[in-house]
């Protein structure tokens, strides 16, 4: 991840570990990707060690040093499955980032769990068994986001990839901006206020073409650059640098070992607006999910977020309702393999409740990301999704007269909650 980020002002973020954790037989595991003070031995059944995910039990003790002020970031870059940390295509990229979501471990490279039958928390359906990555991750989402990457055909025309959608941030076409109210400014601290802000992008995106890979060798934004805010999540909307309150906000995150821990609302949809970039970004709707990123600062005293990790659970139904809205629908030769795609890679449930005989209706997933110190500018409105905005055209592509802008007519209600999307 540490070299996703811009060159110099993020090195010191990389360097910030220097514990690790002892598992069995005297083996050491370094933080980070997932693993922190919330991993433990505890994986099937005491055998393996298992990255584990924070919960509100783990938060430190009280703490009497004064709030600093309101605290803004931005994403920089995510990590979604098909890149590794040193931004090269990697089949087992996914494997190293995300929570072990369920308490099992399924089929984990790390847990010898041979001439055992494979420990579920949901019944699979079909015979093949998702696995997990190392130390029992679950980001089965992130396994099949290579995949994808693989079919240029969607790639090209949708953005499936780690790249786009990179420079879609690099450059402001959009964002989630984080605010952090409430922080003491040290290493723990047992209450801290989290809201998310979906962003259009910056008041002037930069000129870099994401269409052309010499994006990667120019400057991505400042954090002195103002970024627009989606008017719909202000509980009062006017314009910053000082926003009200989010309707998207954890009331009770913590900070522990230098680690935010946050939990999103449930049923919340996490999507990050904006219509300059060349695709539309892939809604995620997520359920019992939890994000987790290394605080610190550059070299230039400004804040950043390392280390970080979105991890959660998204309903089969939801995963196709996602690339109808991004326009993936019967128009497209693609299409009708999705419905059993999306069944076929179910791996845990949605509800939360481990049953082995319960059958698996969610995927799960891992989103790595990292963010920098940000400014909120002027509040704005943006342009919704909608199921299927191209049309349905039996031949593929836009219907007669050109593509209809998402957002302008019709859409779907999931009734689920939002961080970036309705």
């Amino acid at each position: 991840m540490c070299a996703l980020l811009a060159a110099s002002a993020l090195d010191a973020g990389c360097t910030i570990y220097d514990t690790s954790l002892l598992v069995d037989g005297g083996e050491t595991v370094p933080p980070g990707g997932g693993v922190g003070f919330w991993s433990s031995n505890d994986g099937h059944g005491g055998k393996c060690f298992t990255a584990g995910a924070p919960t509100g039990s783990e938060r430190p003790p009280p703490s009497a040093a004064p709030a600093l002020p309101p605290i803004y970031l931005a994403i920089h870059d995510v990590q979604l499955g098909a890149l590794d940390k040193d931004g090269k295509p990697n089949a087992n990229a996914w494997k190293d980032f995300g929570f072990d979501l369920d308490n099992t471990c399924t089929g984990s490279p790390t847990c010898d769990t041979t001439g055992e039958p494979a420990a579920i928390s949901c019944k699979p359906p079909t015979v093949s068994v998702p696995y997990d990555g190392n130390y029992c991750r679950d980001n089965t989402f992130g396994r099949l986001e290579y995949t994808v990457s693989l079919v240029p055909e969607i790639v090209k025309r949708y953005g499936l990839n780690d790249e786009a959608f990179n420079c879609a941030l690099c450059v402001g076409d959009r964002n989630i901006l984080i605010r952090l109210t409430d922080y003491n400014g040290t290493d723990n601290d047992d209450h801290v206020r989290v809201d998310l802000y979906p962003s259009p992008g910056l008041e002037k995106v930069l000129p870099w073409n994401c269409a052309d890979e010499s994006w990667r060798n120019e400057p991505c934004f400042a954090p002195d650059m103002k970024w627009t805010v989606w008017d719909r999540f202000l509980k009062s909307p006017h314009d910053g640098p000082d926003l009200s309150e989010s309707t998207t906000a954890d009331d009770a995150a913590y900070v522990r070992d230098g680690y935010l821990v946050a939990e999103l609302p449930p049923d919340t949809r996490l999507w990050f607006p904006g219509k300059n970039a060349l695709t539309t970004a892939y809604p995620l709707y997520l359920h019992s999910s939890v994000v987790t990123a290394k605080l610190g600062h550059a070299p230039d005293q400004t804040w950043i977020a390392t280390d970080g990790i979105i991890g959660g659970r998204v309903k089969g139904d939801d995963l196709l309702l996602g690339f109808r809205q991004i326009g993936l629908c019967e128009n497209d030769m693609s299409y009708s393999l999705l419905p059993q795609f999306i069944t076929q890679n179910l791996d845990i449930s949605g509800g939360g409740k481990n049953d082995p005989n319960l059958p698996c209706d969610a995927m799960s997933i891992g989103v790595a990301f990292t963010a920098t110190q940000a400014v909120a500018g002027k509040v704005t409105t943006a342009t919704d999704l909608v199921e299927c905005p191209y049309g349905r055209t039996p031949e593929g592509g836009a219907p007669e007269g050109g593509a209809a802008e998402a957002g302008t007519d019709g859409g779907s209600d999931s009734g689920i909650k939002d961080a970036g999307g309705g």
